[in-house]
């Protein structure tokens, strides 16, 4: 670096110097009244307090169909599938957000603590604004544990607390009625199978009744048998993937892709309950037969056979279906908290708002920069004024073109 380059910035910092020193009792008093305001400000302001509540989902067993043995563990995986399209966010952590930020908590919130009154807002104001107020003052967040928080924030740090804990509260009662309605729907929709089920029996049994006493049958070939039994697991196959595929169609949509390949596992048990009914009439020389197919049985034993086949497969579906209705109905009853509390909110003793220090402090450094940044251009402007013609050249540049412009202005 060149000694002209070293005198040049020595002499800018000593302008510099001169430059405070010649403005240094309006840069002062700029500061020192600009701090004092602050600090009257930050005295004025009310005192905040923060408090905060965190909670956690209970750990679930099973559910519906969980621990029913034979079937599917589509239903199970469904959490999971959501889980991943939320973008990592669990299910159960979205739906309490989800109910946490609903109109309906908030009201609950606002009419309990009165919140219209305490926010100060008006009656002729709209009910939204008390919200929006509210919404200020509460902040939900899911931790990178698992757990959630809820931070609410109050002039009241009593009030603060009681409201942080009515929140877990009102989400308790919410997710309770929610999964009760749920379990209600589910009940009655395999309800309705069930008591089908019976009466199909019922009819069934009657109808064997009857035959067996017109046409004296009582027992067929071992291989009837053995076609019948399997026949009857695979029409129960056939039954309880349809259940399955209805309910994921009555809470997913029928464009889900998980109702889509539920359909598809239905339309292939079908077709594999149809070739053994009837043969694979396509492939009829090339395929291997492991069993007679039911049509070509002698008339009689047809009709014989078909009448156990079909008390086989209800009695086989009933065994999966009854321990899964009365699950349901067990589900239905169920009243316990959705969630765990955590940490319960407690009246915080230290102030969260206002930051008097961080006031003050960037009261004086805002006011300092822009104390000393007027105090150089006033003197830079100063300076200007001296050199006369580069001053008229600016002044001719700036105030001549804004002179146009206002008589332009007049005679439009």
């Amino acid at each position: 670096m060149s000694a002209n380059s070293e005198q040049e910035k020595s002499k800018k910092f000593e302008d510099f110097l001169i430059i405070l020193v010649k403005y240094r009792k309006s840069i002062i008093i700029n500061v020192l009244i600009i701090t004092i305001a602050a600090i009257i400000v930050s005295l004025v302001l009310p005192k905040k307090y923060t408090s905060v509540s965190s909670f956690i989902s209970p750990k679930k067993k099973g559910g519906l169909f969980g621990d029913i043995t034979g079937f599917s563990s589509t239903i199970k995986d469904i959490s999971k599938s959501l889980g991943g399209a939320l973008g990592g966010v669990p299910e159960e952590a979205y739906n309490y957000l989800v109910i946490l930020k609903s109109r309906t908590a908030s009201e609950e919130i606002i009419n309990k603590f009165n919140l219209r009154e305490v926010y100060e807002i008006d009656k002729d104001k709209p009910y939204e604004d008390v919200i929006n107020e509210l919404e200020d003052h509460v902040d939900f967040m899911v931790e990178d544990e698992g757990n959630i928080t809820i931070s609410v924030t109050d002039k009241s740090p009593v009030r603060a607390a009681k409201m942080a804990n009515y929140y877990i509260q009102v989400l308790n009662e919410m997710s309770t009625e929610l999964g009760v309605k749920e379990a209600r729907n589910n009940r009655k929709f395999i309800e309705k199978r069930f008591v089908q089920l019976e009466n199909d029996i019922e009819a069934i049994e009657d109808s064997l009744k009857t035959f067996s006493a017109k046409y004296n049958v009582l027992e067929m070939k071992e291989q009837m048998k053995a076609a019948i039994s399997v026949a009857a697991e695979l029409e129960a196959r056939v039954e309880v993937a349809k259940i399955e595929r209805d309910i994921l169609k009555n809470n997913l949509g029928k464009d889900n892709p998980l109702v889509l390949q539920a359909d598809l596992k239905v339309n292939e048990l079908n077709k594999r309950l149809t070739n053994m009914k009837y043969g694979d009439k396509k492939n009829l020389k090339s395929s291997l037969q492991l069993f007679i197919p039911f049509e070509n049985v002698p008339e009689t034993g047809v009709k014989y056979l078909r009448l156990m086949r079909e008390y086989e497969i209800q009695t086989k579906v009933l065994e999966f279906i009854y321990p899964i209705y009365e699950q349901a109905k067990i589900e239905e009853q169920k009243d316990i908290p959705a969630v765990l509390v955590v940490d319960k909110a407690i009246p915080p003793e230290k102030k969260s708002s206002p930051k008097r220090a961080l006031i003050v402090i960037g009261a004086f450094l805002l006011s300092s920069f822009f104390s000393i940044g007027y105090a150089l251009v006033k003197e830079s402007y100063a300076g200007l004024q001296d050199d006369e013609d580069r001053y008229k050249k600016i002044k001719d540049g700036i105030i001549d073109p804004l002179k146009g412009l206002m008589k332009f202005g007049k005679k439009k």
